[in-house]
């Protein structure tokens, strides 16, 4: 039996196929969370305007872990080892040697690692081959060693671990004009932001390539905000979409960047990052369970855990975007591991360079340097069994008071320093008006009249010669 659930969102753009007898929306609401969402980029009555019917998207409905992963009976085919092509262009960017190195035993151990590989995709094929496989055995298998592995495979997978159905999806056209649809104000920080986005391609990748690419992430992005009016873009927005697109090209990448933003991402697409701000403590709270020495020397340093806030909001999309073996492999854990695992693989790594931070100048600036500064030979393998295993010794709910506290603290400390930059800023005022010294009023040292200097000579010299005859005289 499949169950479908209908997605309703904001109409944006003509389906082939769609109704346009539907009737409009008049508030965006989400009926999950049971609240109405503020649209200040799109009004309602300007989208009623420009498009009179509604686009749903049928996914499948939002299976629990113990359920069938393929309700709809529907078992996905994945591609055997004889039908992978190691070289060649997916949807339009050339794949090249490089981007197939690995990012584990980085020396002579290829031959092995290449093998570790076959055996995953081997265990794959045959575990979603199974009718009964269940949503978290399905996970698992992204989660686990190596994850999906190669891109033709996530191309296959990702869309049904984010619950979208098994079926081709239907063109979406006018993405050409989309961004019209946005403020343009949006829109020129998306393109400044696509335009930085290149390191995601390959370094042998050719113009061509690198404008088309732009040009469809550019499209992709202004597709998800139009469809949610209520989602607000982000710096950082713009590297989770250019992984999707490199996976899964752009018409299916529609569709998963969407999922992905409304079930992950939604909390940083708020009007502000302050339930952000907040959810980054949770690095704070676990370090106290598991290495309270390392959160004393922080604390010490002043340093708060934004140092995270790229990773967390981005899933490690912008730091290892030329490292797209390892990013691809993140996103397998990511999209079947709850919303906040990107917290508990912050604090394990954080943990594991406990003593690089320890030989650091303790200070802030240079602490905080270090931590935004991320190797690239990492043992991610290990660090996110670690992250697993963290969450489950301590989920979110048993640390949610701790973090609220640290926060709290986060909140009066910058109380602190604004009140200490207003009180020295009002100190240099006062310091600088002592300094100021009224002009008194000067005789002109510049006589420019020459009888005048005559007569004032004559008299100087008459004066001196009575002098010298007076005390003469005496």
């Amino acid at each position: 039996m499949t169950y479908i659930i209908e997605d309703e969102t904001v109409p944006l753009l003509k389906i082939p196929g769609s109704s346009q007898n539907e009737s409009s929306v008049n508030d965006i609401q989400d009926s999950k969370r049971g609240k109405i969402f503020v649209i200040e980029s799109v009004t309602c009555n300007s989208i009623m305007e420009r498009q009179n019917s509604e686009s749903k998207i049928k996914t499948t409905a939002i299976l629990s872990d113990k359920s069938k992963a393929w309700i709809d009976g529907m078992i996905p085919h994945i591609p055997q080892l004889n039908e992978l092509d190691q070289l060649g262009k997916h949807n339009g960017i050339t794949i090249h040697q490089e981007d197939h190195d690995s990012y584990v035993n980085r020396s002579n151990n290829t031959l092995k690692l290449m093998e570790r590989e076959k055996m995953k995709i081997a265990v794959l094929c045959k575990s979603i081959a199974k009718p009964d496989l269940t949503f978290e055995e399905f996970k698992l298998l992204g989660c686990s060693s190596e994850g999906f592995v190669i891109d033709d495979i996530r191309r296959v997978l990702w869309p049904r671990l984010l619950g979208l159905s098994d079926e081709e999806p239907v063109p979406v056209e006018g993405l050409e004009t989309v961004h019209t649809l946005l403020p343009d104000e949006i829109y020129q920080q998306i393109l400044k932001d696509v335009a930085r986005s290149s390191g995601h391609l390959s370094s042998r990748a050719t113009e061509e390539e690198i404008e088309i690419f732009h040009e469809e992430l550019t499209q992709l992005i202004c597709w998800v905000l139009h469809r949610h009016t209520y989602l607000n873009y982000y710096q950082g927005y713009n590297d989770i979409a250019a992984t999707v697109l490199i996976v899964m090209g752009l018409q299916s990448g529609l569709f998963v960047l969407e999922r992905i933003s409304l079930k992950f991402l939604e909390r940083f697409m708020e009007k502000t990052m302050e339930k952000v701000n907040q959810e980054l403590f949770y690095i704070f709270a676990l370090l106290e369970r598991i290495h309270p020495t390392l959160l004393e020397h922080l604390e010490n340093v002043e340093l708060f855990p934004h140092f995270a806030l790229a990773e967390y909001t981005t899933w490690y999309a912008h730091k290892y975007a030329e490292n797209r073996k390892l990013l691809h492999r993140l996103f397998d854990y990511f999209l079947g591991s709850p919303p906040l695992m990107p917290l508990y693989l912050s604090t394990v790594i954080v943990a594991y360079r406990a003593t690089e931070i320890f030989d650091t100048t303790p200070d802030m600036g240079h602490t905080h340097k270090v931590l935004c500064t991320l190797p690239e030979d990492l043992p991610f393998e290990q660090l996110l069994v670690d992250a697993t295993n963290l969450y489950r010794q301590y989920p979110p709910e048993s640390i949610s008071n701790d973090v609220r506290d640290y926060d709290n603290k986060r909140r009066c400390k910058e109380q602190e320093w604004k009140s200490k930059a207003e009180a020295s800023r009002k100190e240099r005022e006062r310091q600088r008006q002592l300094r100021v010294a009224i002009p008194a009023n000067r005789l002109p040292y510049r006589i420019r009249s020459y009888k005048t200097i005559t007569v004032v000579t004559i008299l100087a010299i008459g004066l001196y010669a009575f002098l010298k005859t007076s005390s003469g005289i005496n």
